[in-house]
């Protein structure tokens, strides 16, 4: 029988950056503000800032003290707080991460608060990644909900994943599936400039809502597709990413999905004149 779950922390730990990390997590912070899901967001990474200035009324930087462990542990002891906490780590956090997890047995003593992890990882072609993902799954276990994330962008083929024993491993714990939809670099560099414009993260949502950032029509069209897809794919994974109540309400809420008619070649021509 599944104990449900009241809190959600949820947090990629990975060594390496610029995997898409921040870019999924503001995607999925817009999400559950349009689901009206309580959620509280933590701020590790001190140079790029993304989330905590993308949503300053939800999103704490937190300033590195010298024993981040410490930081973590309160991160970890505040997971009662919010229906969802979100965590965007800085790069080359994940040793430290796990080590402040281990110090206050976790995923051992979270189900008692109704606490349940979710860590989302992002496969790569690197066998250094491979290894540092083994580790986290070796440490974890079947203490926490996976999530693999797979960005074609950053990442276009993962061939050292795929059919691995990790993989194996990973499915054996339940591992969900979010895959990253491409967006245009013409778009991506066009919302880029805007944030550069008004000197702070600008998430997609609001650049969408937002008149005042004056976004070209034709990237807001592109945009808005892109986060719809996102959003989609949020909601097929709503269970690992939500407490148990909430991850109900938002797939009661999805419409199904409209059939596309299937495209048969040539099958409105005239084909008594060519027979």
């Amino acid at each position: 029988m599944n104990i449900p779950v009241e809190h959600r922390l949820v947090l990629p730990i990975q060594t390496r950056g610029n995997i898409g990390k921040s870019t999924e997590a503001i995607a999925r912070c817009e999400w559950m503000s349009q689901r009206r899901v309580q959620w509280s967001g933590y701020d590790l990474d001190t140079f790029n800032r993304t989330l905590s200035t993308t949503f300053p009324d939800r999103a704490v930087l937190v300033a590195d003290s010298g024993e981040p462990e410490g930081e973590i542990i309160k991160i970890l002891r505040r997971a009662t707080q919010a229906s969802v906490t979100v965590v965007d780590p800085r790069a080359h956090m994940n040793d430290t991460i796990l080590k402040a997890m281990q110090m206050v047995e976790f995923t051992k003593r979270a189900a008692d608060s109704a606490v349940r992890a979710t860590v989302l990882l992002f496969p790569i072609d690197e066998i250094s990644d491979m290894d540092d993902i083994a580790t986290t799954v070796g440490a974890l276990g079947s203490g926490v909900d996976w999530v693999l994330v797979r960005n074609k962008v950053k990442s276009p083929r993962t061939q050292m994943f795929d059919g691995s024993d990790l993989e194996r491993e990973l499915d054996g714990f339940g591992a969900a599936r979010l895959e990253l939809p491409a967006l245009l670099s013409d778009t991506r560099n066009h919302l880029r400039a805007v944030e550069l414009e008004q000197g702070r993260g600008i998430s997609p949502a609001e650049a969408l809502r937002n008149p005042e950032l004056k976004m070209d029509t034709t990237h807001c069209i592109i945009l808005e597709d892109w986060l719809r897809t996102l959003f989609c794919g949020f909601e097929t994974i709503a269970d690992h990413l939500l407490p148990t109540a909430e991850a109900r309400t938002v797939k009661a809420a999805v419409e199904p999905a409209v059939e596309r008619p299937v495209f048969r070649r040539g099958a409105k021509i005239n084909r008594a004149n060519i027979e």
